[in-house]
């Protein structure tokens, strides 16, 4: 066993995950951050991206000696993606309630329980009757499609692993063939939604900037929708990425070239890291660097305003995006 590139990258970005989730656990201690919030996703990812970091590192020493720490690596890789791209759907539906009184994305306070609204997603409704949720839901269906292709990856990975280890599985070539078109269709599939989920909430950004400078919101809120911006072109890398490394073999995981005596080679290492980690990672930063960003402080707002996170859901000015653009600048609470 040697502790080789594969384990140093995730290292190196375990190392960034570890520093974050401390973060972020040292803001839930000082009542920073409350729990009913959107930033409560976001500490899931970094939960789950020290896991699947981890996992990294493990197959970067072990290879494949054991091929579960791969498939571990892999699945928590494409929980960490899912919960990502949920987080900022929430915080781009925080800034629109914060500064527009509503958001097509969710309402202020949902009228349905928890265990509703679940049942609803996991019956695919909002996938069947898509109208009902298009004016003040649309966070519902998005989550509706990101399960089943958050499935579709997970299965898809399980399928090459397999396929990957075809002599120890006891597979045929042609089944190790079956299982490994099988995967690229699943993974595929599963990614290609991820992207288009993602170039749906850059439009909802776009569409939240349109209205931020028709409201003639201040500099705060503009350079939020800057930051949404920038954290779009990141979350765009990631799933072109997701795409082309699940549809073109000389990006597979399963192209003998991209292997070497040591595990991947540096090129496969170096991509893998710049294209799918990194960009998740930057993001992931940016989303919590907006707190300090954009939090209260006691000059700016009115007395009895109360707190700016609050249940996650957020509190707006009394007046609306129709106040003075003077007025507005200490009451646009964006990221």
């Amino acid at each position: 066993m040697a502790f080789g590139k594969v384990a140093a990258a995730a290292l190196v970005f375990g190392i960034l995950y570890a520093a974050m989730f401390v973060y972020m656990s040292w803001m839930y201690a000082t009542k920073r951050f409350k729990w009913k919030s959107r930033f409560t996703i976001l500490f899931l990812h970094c939960a789950i991206r020290v896991a699947s970091q981890a996992c990294g590192v493990a197959f970067g020493v072990l290879l494949w000696r054991n091929t579960d720490v791969f498939v571990a690596y892999l699945i928590l890789g494409a929980e960490g993606y899912f919960s990502l791209t949920i987080a900022s759907y929430y915080f781009l539906r925080h800034y629109e309630l914060r500064n527009f009184h509503r958001s097509r994305l969710g309402k202020l306070k949902e009228e349905k329980r928890t265990w509703q609204r679940s049942l609803e997603i996991w019956s695919w409704a909002p996938l069947w009757a898509p109208w009902r949720y298009t004016k003040d839901n649309v966070i519902m269906i998005v989550d509706s499609w990101l399960i089943p292709a958050n499935a579709l990856i997970i299965t898809g990975g399980s399928l090459m692993v397999g396929a990957m280890d075809a002599e120890a599985n006891g597979y045929t070539p042609e089944q190790a063939a079956k299982r490994l078109r099988m995967s690229k269709g699943f993974r595929t599939a599963g990614q290609a939604v991820f992207l288009i989920l993602t170039l749906l909430w850059v439009a909802f950004v776009a569409n939240a900037y349109r209205k931020t400078v028709r409201a003639h919101l201040g500099r705060l809120a503009r350079t939020a929708c800057f930051t949404f911006g920038t954290i779009g072109v990141f979350l765009i890398v990631r799933g072109v990425f997701g795409v082309l490394q699940s549809a073109i073999w000389k990006l597979s995981y399963y192209n003998a070239h991209n292997y070497d005596a040591n595990g991947f080679t540096t090129e496969f290492v170096a991509v893998e890291n710049v294209l799918a980690v990194m960009p998740e990672f930057v993001a992931a930063a940016l989303l919590n660097a907006s707190w300090w960003a954009t939090r209260k402080r006691a000059e700016e707002i009115e007395e009895g305003e109360g707190d700016d996170e609050g249940d996650g859901e957020g509190r707006i000015g009394r007046n609306g995006p129709h106040e003075s653009p003077g007025h507005q600048e200490t009451k646009s609470i964006n990221v």
